[in-house]
């Protein structure tokens, strides 16, 4: 915990336990193999949990993007006395070949995310929310430039995808699983789970917003009646079809 471990520690061990639970390491610990695993999280534990899915893809994308490349150079050259111009220049690859197509299947990501008014964006950048909702009862501004400016180190860190999964690029957003993300109307982070839900509908993902009549920040842990009700069964709603429960 903060202030003795700062990022990258928690995603790492987030990702190390994630690991042996998907890839068997823990069967003996547990008793069991898990069959599908749901990641869930709230402010910064939606932080981990949406990172966590960028971590696997990227480590996925740098170990297995080299060997496509590195096969497709080999192709090439296997081919190059048919891939010459007028001039005896070899050919590039075309774009949108093998090289560039990342979609793979083997990632061994979670089935699904779920999180609540997750802390996507760590950097100092402003939106509307933020200033609207400076006085939030649960993450007032102060409080959340304190938070950041402990965990990361410098704004470059807390623009990483790994600290700041906001920041992730297209080509690993749209590999994320199935999403959904809950807010609250009044929370100061509202517009980074919006453009974060836009950009993974945009890219095919199937992600899905709701936002919280007047909800401060992190509304899960402080609903226990009323609208919380509400949410936390249409939580078990989803939570079922993503398991596939009847």
């Amino acid at each position: 915990l903060l202030p003795h471990h700062k990022f990258p520690d928690a995603i790492q061990e987030v990702e190390r336990i994630y690991r042996s639970l998907r890839f068997g390491h823990a069967v003996s610990l547990l008793g069991f193999r898990p069959d599908k695993i749901i990641v869930t999280g709230e402010s910064v534990g939606g932080n981990l949990a949406s990172a966590l899915c960028v971590s696997l893809i990227m480590s996925y994308e740098k170990d297995h993007c080299e060997e496509l490349s590195h096969l497709a150079s080999m192709e090439l050259v296997s081919d190059r006395d048919d891939e010459t111009d007028e001039e005896g220049e070899y050919l590039a690859l075309p774009a949108g070949g093998s090289a560039q197509d990342c979609r793979h299947v083997g990632i061994g990501l979670p089935d699904a995310l779920m999180l609540c008014c997750p802390a996507l964006n760590l950097s100092s950048d402003m939106t509307q929310s933020r200033i609207d909702g400076a006085h939030d009862p649960v993450l007032p501004s102060g409080l959340l430039a304190v938070i950041s400016s402990s965990y990361v180190q410098n704004d470059c860190d807390s623009k990483n995808p790994l600290a700041s999964p906001y920041f992730a690029t297209d080509v690993t957003l749209r590999q994320f699983p199935s999403t959904l993300i809950f807010t609250g109307s009044e929370d100061p982070l509202l517009d980074d789970s919006v453009t974060f839900n836009a950009r993974l509908r945009g890219l095919g993902v199937k992600s899905y917003l709701r936002a919280v009549h007047d909800m401060p920040h992190a509304f899960w842990a402080l609903s226990t009646a009323g609208i919380g009700l509400e949410v936390q069964s249409e939580c078990q709603e989803w939570l079922q079809k993503a398991f596939c429960i009847r």
